[in-house]
């Protein structure tokens, strides 16, 4: 393969992956077999890491805007069978804090879950490769990700 093939390569695996992820917070491989976003299922997965959160902790977890967590959390809140629910602070009745309800548990865990089979899947991809080529490919990727708007994270 030439380089001018490898860099459209490059080029189609990224639109592609934009458009696969777009409005998502983030990309796992695998079928999402619940009716919820990835971001929802992040946001429920930080509350089963971390306890009780307010949309502000959960916005700069997450570095998306407080809206759009506001958003998220009341779509999981209004279902049929809510999977958080608003609990004031115990220090400051005046803050609300979003908690997991048994159903939200229950997301979070298939969440993280499939962060899991990603990882695994990732691995196994790179198992078909040598140390030399896995360390040639870490490289290119920071290198990439450092010319990326937003640049290293």
């Amino acid at each position: 393969m030439t380089k001018d093939s490898y860099a459209n390569q490059v080029d189609n695996f990224l639109n592609r992956l934009k458009l696969s992820s777009e409005n998502q917070r983030e990309v796992l491989i695998g079928v999402n077999e619940t009716d919820i976003t990835t971001t929802q299922g992040h946001l429920l997965m930080l509350l089963a890491q971390n306890g009780p959160q307010t949309n502000s902790e959960l916005s700069r977890a997450l570095h998306v805007s407080g809206a759009a967590v506001t958003k998220a959390m009341k779509s999981l809140c209004s279902r049929d069978e809510a999977m958080v629910n608003v609990v004031p602070d115990e220090a400051d009745h005046r803050v609300s804090r979003w908690s997991l309800t048994t159903l939200g548990i229950a997301m979070a865990s298939a969440h993280t879950q499939r962060h899991r089979e990603t990882l695994a899947e990732y691995e196994s991809l790179l198992a078909n490769f040598s140390e030399t080529e896995q360390q040639t490919i870490s490289e290119f990727l920071s290198q990439l990700l450092e010319r990326l708007p937003g640049g290293k994270s």
